[in-house]
């Protein structure tokens, strides 16, 4: 079971930390054992740091990642992680992308997109269980969430997800089915979300993904996504 607690104030920082014993993926982006951090803004100390490291040591949770973005006394930080035995992950970057206005390249495609409900998400789940990530069937009904999804006729082959808060749009839970990639699907599906993002009065819109992602990466950078910064994640796998 997952459970989360959030921090505003020393000596946590703004800081967030997701425990589930049951997640024991091997790739940081599906384990959700995590301590989020911005530097330390809000006051983060060694010893905060120590105290939500403690959080996993009481559900013996072995695995578990820190993800570090930008903030004021970073730097004092990645050395407090290094002290701790974490390794930065290697193997990928972890890049943020903002919508930089530009038009972008034209897509082709026979594909049409959808918002969709609960209904249409639970009938196609079977079809596309492999491409639905957790959380977005789950996100259906939460304040801000848009749910969308790409059809060849009737049948569905890709999803994504459009989250607002204030006036910030953010672009996740994109997947498509093995058999139908190369298609379109994730490239119209971005265009679609910014157009949406923009009707809702968004005024920044941001996605994340992995550079291992080939695909993904270069699909925000046609759609006029440029990169902003690279959320940094270490692991630490207690003996």
């Amino acid at each position: 079971m997952l459970t989360r607690h959030q921090f505003a104030r020393p000596p946590f920082g703004h800081a967030e930390v997701t425990v589930d014993a049951s997640s024991t993926a091997l790739a940081a982006s599906l384990n959700h054992n995590r301590i989020y951090l911005c530097g330390r803004e809000g006051g983060l100390s060694r010893d905060g740091l120590d105290e939500m490291i403690g959080l996993f040591a009481a559900q013996d949770v072995r695995r578990f990642f820190v993800w570090l973005s930008p903030g004021s006394g970073i730097e004092l930080v990645r050395e407090w992680l290094a002290e701790l035995r974490f390794v930065k992950v290697s193997w990928t970057r972890y890049p943020t992308l903002a919508y930089c206005g530009e038009s972008p390249l034209p897509i082709r495609t026979d594909l049409s997109i959808r918002r969709v409900g609960a209904e249409e998400i639970a009938a196609a789940r079977s079809q596309l269980k492999e491409v639905m990530m957790d959380g977005y069937a789950e996100s259906v009904g939460a304040q801000g969430f848009h749910h969308y999804m790409a059809f060849d006729a009737s049948r569905p082959v890709a999803v994504a997800a459009l989250a607002q808060f204030e006036d910030i749009g953010y672009l996740t839970y994109a997947g498509t089915a093995q058999a139908d990639r190369r298609r379109g699907a994730q490239s119209v599906l971005i265009a679609h979300r910014v157009e949406q993002a923009r009707a809702l009065g968004c005024t920044q819109i941001v996605s994340q993904t992995l550079t291992m992602l080939k695909d993904s990466f270069s699909n925000l950078q046609r759609a006029g996504f440029r990169e902003v910064y690279e959320q940094e994640v270490y692991e630490s796998v207690r003996e």
